[in-house]
């Protein structure tokens, strides 16, 4: 297993708690970046090395990831990036689920303890005190991503995410992990208005569409309601059947 960064004991990053990381419930929920036995993960570490250059290039930090409409395959997106991201040794990732009328991403990595992210966007716990961070392990994923889960639907997500509280809480975060990457894995665009309300607080959008599913005109008018000045890193492009990457473009 590759080297851990050693953190600060006065660092954010020190207190977090950690939860575990199950390779097989992983490799089962379509994380392939977590054993890497299926080919497709390379295109994750390709995905992750553009992404991050297009970031250093630009001064970017927070990327929205989202998909036109529903089962796209978003979320197992952002959980393959923040595995690969995790392997970049230099690299500190904070990976948040605010697709809160939904809130799956703890699903997927096997976390039943996740708390209410709205508490935490509303200032009521600390980030320090909600994020969890990957305990050590045998996939060699590092111990430098933050995760924001939620298990608590929450009905005024789109209110919550344009009051000032939540731009305060982001900053907080900022400041106190300085993370390179910050993901926001968010609903589907065209489903309510909740990417629209996160969109002062985003760097670049990352749209996820699935072969078969997703219109062309849908993509088009996910980019339209995000805005034209909306930098858009790539469109990937996931099978239906399998929710595994295929292809992206930039």
């Amino acid at each position: 297993m590759q080297s851990q960064p050693v953190f600060d004991p006065e660092t954010a990053w020190y207190s977090i708690d950690r939860f575990p990381l199950d390779p097989q419930r992983l490799a089962a929920r379509n994380v392939i970046t977590a054993l890497r036995e299926d080919p497709s993960h390379s295109r994750f570490d390709i995905l992750r090395t553009r992404m991050l250059q297009a970031l250093s290039e630009n001064g970017w930090r927070r990327v929205a990831i989202t998909s036109p409409t529903k089962d796209c395959g978003k979320t197992f997106t952002a959980a393959n990036l923040a595995v690969s991201l995790s392997r970049h040794e230099t690299c500190r990732t904070v990976l948040l689920d605010l697709d809160m009328r939904s809130p799956s991403l703890h699903n997927v990595f096997g976390v039943s303890d996740t708390g209410a992210i709205g508490d935490m966007l509303r200032g009521k716990i600390s980030p320090e005190a909600h994020l969890q961070g990957f305990a050590p392990n045998t996939i060699s994923a590092g111990s430098h991503v933050a995760v924001g889960f939620n298990g608590i639907v929450e009905p005024y997500a789109s209110e919550l995410l344009q009051d000032p509280s939540t731009e305060a809480v982001l900053d907080e975060i900022e400041a106190a992990f300085q993370p390179d990457v910050m993901l926001f894995d968010l609903p589907p665009a065209l489903l309510n208005d909740d990417v629209i309300a996160m969109r002062p607080h985003v760097d670049a959008l990352l749209i996820v569409a699935a072969g078969g599913i997703t219109r062309a005109k849908d993509i088009k008018e996910t980019e339209r309601r995000l805005g034209e000045n909306m930098p858009l890193l790539g469109v990937v492009l996931n099978k239906a059947e399998h929710i595994e990457t295929s292809e992206y473009s930039y």
